[in-house]
């Protein structure tokens, strides 16, 4: 069909799926046999800090009582297992509501494949946590799952953006800047509490983010190009 004459140039479906997001699945899972080798390599060479990890150690710890720790703790709520399944249900139910259900789907498949991942590495590479934590936290320390969630949810919903025709570019570079913002500060939560080393919330974060790509490329592959921009 010949291009509408008064089509506003650039209009139609903007998904970043198929071809868009066809470049980036490869990263997305060497992305993740990264982070695999690596838990590999904690599990059976070094699986103590790691130069990096002490350094940032000591350099990141909170007083607690304080404001910096009370946002730490609030970061530590909201990312746990209850918070983050229910931030992920109420995008979804909003997504839903807007009639965006392959973007709910890519989503909620994000967060599953992202928890598959980083459940199946805690389980692997047992790293132990840091000896001196300032929040109770359990179970493996590699990679951490806090930071998994955030980046799955946050990456999710700034592809969303992106994709978003009537959103526009403005909306796609915020949606950017905060879910960076989001992921880095989760990050930092992790570490300034002591229940993780940085190498593993650097891990958690490059775990969420590709399988936020990889579930958006299995949604949106298929998904029609937008159209070329007229002359």
């Amino acid at each position: 069909m010949p291009p509408n004459p008064h089509q506003r140039p650039g209009a139609g479906s903007r998904q970043p799926g198929g071809a868009a997001l066809r470049g980036a699945v490869p990263w997305a899972v060497l992305g993740i046999v990264a982070v695999a080798g690596f838990g590999l390599f904690l599990r059976f060479a070094h699986s103590g800090p790691l130069g990096l990890d002490e350094w940032w150690h000591a350099s990141a710890a909170v007083t607690p009582g304080g404001a910096a720790s009370a946002v730490a703790v609030f970061m530590a709520q909201v990312g746990g297992s209850a918070g983050a399944a229910a931030c992920a249900a109420i995008a979804c139910a909003l997504l839903l509501a807007l009639r965006r259900a392959r973007d709910a789907a890519a989503l909620a498949t994000a967060m599953l494949l992202g928890v598959l991942l980083s459940e199946t590495l805690k389980a692997t590479v047992l790293r132990t946590r840091p000896w001196d934590q300032l929040y109770d936290s359990h179970g493996s320390s590699y990679p951490s799952g806090h930071s998994m969630g955030a980046a799955a949810l946050a990456v999710s919903l700034a592809l969303i953006v992106a994709g978003w025709r009537e959103l526009g570019g403005r909306a796609a570079r915020g949606a950017a800047v905060a879910a960076a913002c989001w992921i880095l500060l989760m990050m930092w939560s992790r570490t300034a509490l002591h229940v993780h080393w940085a190498s593993d919330v650097l891990a958690g974060a490059v775990l969420g983010a590709c399988a936020a790509v990889i579930a958006r490329w299995l949604w949106y592959r298929r998904a029609p190009s937008a159209p070329a921009r007229m002359a």
